[in-house]
């Protein structure tokens, strides 16, 4: 065939703009659709076949549009439920790929990426259990003790779906809360006792016994935008000073001060349950968007601290799908509205 057949050829099959648009729409609607429970149906390891071949159907000038995949790992498309492109990139941008593995005769930890905010990390991993374990419980945890410069953090993990729930591997998202940024420091982590339980109320047991050491350099981009509020608002009836509000797509964080401050705290770190395994957010904050929606910080997902020494309380809350930071418009606290126009940042 001659050359200019060929190029005709390659030109009749290269997609057009829209064709590339619907491609990718369509891997993001199969991704929001497996996270609607909490233990998924479609194997992420399929999935990757899937999106292999579609790239590869598309030809060589789709290089740029798959380019969007790479930056972040697929198991965290998955767990963050993107709903466009634009999220992919602005989440990719800030991603770091560490691919440690720390091994014994227990079974293997592999760190494999990280992402964060100024007060959320994400750590995606695996772990491999001594062969004949079979990893199929609804939960996981680890024990986890990190050594960094941080007063006071919290941890937990989601278990993802890697396609084959009856062998001797899982895939987990740690994240890691705190009061400060851990962007660009290097942390000490011992994960001690791998424990396992039924969807909750299930009691969590031990399955695996052993503890995997390392040192982390949790070098990624924070995605937040932190604004200077410093305005004075009614918490529970009690003076306070709403000083910041750091936003990004996985959490927002507010910085409160107060003489009032354990007064506050009987109100605020009271819990009160709504659900099984839910709890009211006491300290909830409207998000109000550009296009007229809005967001409302309802059941607590996040950390709370208090420091009666310097009358501050943080309050950290997660999202359980990524938000535009980009296109919020203001803030209610307490029915103080925050237009974002009128803060610096």
């Amino acid at each position: 065939m001659k050359i200019k057949n060929i190029r005709k050829v390659f030109e009749a099959l290269t997609p057009t703009n829209d064709q590339k648009e619907k491609i990718f729409q369509n891997l993001l609607t199969s991704s929001q659709i497996e996270h609607r429970s909490q233990r998924k149906t479609s194997p992420i390891k399929l999935r990757r076949y899937t999106i292999i071949a579609a790239v590869l159907m598309v030809g060589l000038t789709t290089t740029a549009f798959a380019a969007v995949y790479t930056g972040l790992d697929e198991a965290l498309i998955q767990f963050l439920k993107p709903s466009n492109k634009n999220q992919v990139v602005h989440m990719s941008n800030g991603a770091y790929t560490i691919n440690k593995i720390i091994k014994n005769k227990q079974g293997s930890v592999a760190i494999k990426q990280v992402i964060g905010d100024s007060n959320l990390t994400y750590i995606l991993m695996d772990f491999t259990a001594p062969k004949g374990t079979i990893l199929n419980a609804a939960r996981y945890r680890f024990h986890a003790h990190i050594n960094s410069n941080q007063s006071s953090y919290s941890t937990g993990y989601e278990v993802l779906d890697d396609g084959n729930p009856y062998d001797n591997k899982i895939s987990l998202v740690m994240n890691i809360m705190t009061d400060n940024s851990i962007a660009g420091q290097t942390v000490d982590i011992i994960f001690r006792d791998l424990e396992a339980a039924d969807p909750f109320p299930g009691i969590f047991e031990t399955v695996v016994s052993g503890s995997w050491e390392t040192s982390l350099k949790l070098d990624f981009k924070e995605y937040s935008t932190l604004y200077q509020i410093n305005q004075g608002i009614s918490l529970y009836g009690y003076k306070a000073t709403l000083k910041t509000i750091s936003v990004s797509p996985i959490s927002i964080t507010l910085k409160i001060e107060s003489d009032s401050l354990q007064k506050i705290n009987k109100f605020a770190f009271k819990s009160e349950k709504i659900g099984p395994n839910q709890s009211l957010d006491k300290l909830p904050i409207t998000i109000n968007f550009r296009d007229g929606t809005s967001e409302t910080t309802r059941i607590f997902t996040g950390m709370s601290s208090s420091y009666y020494e310097s009358n501050q309380l943080i309050t950290l809350k997660t999202f359980d799908n990524i938000i535009n930071d980009k296109e919020i418009e203001s803030f209610v606290f307490f029915g103080k509205k925050i237009p974002l126009n009128t803060v610096p940042h």
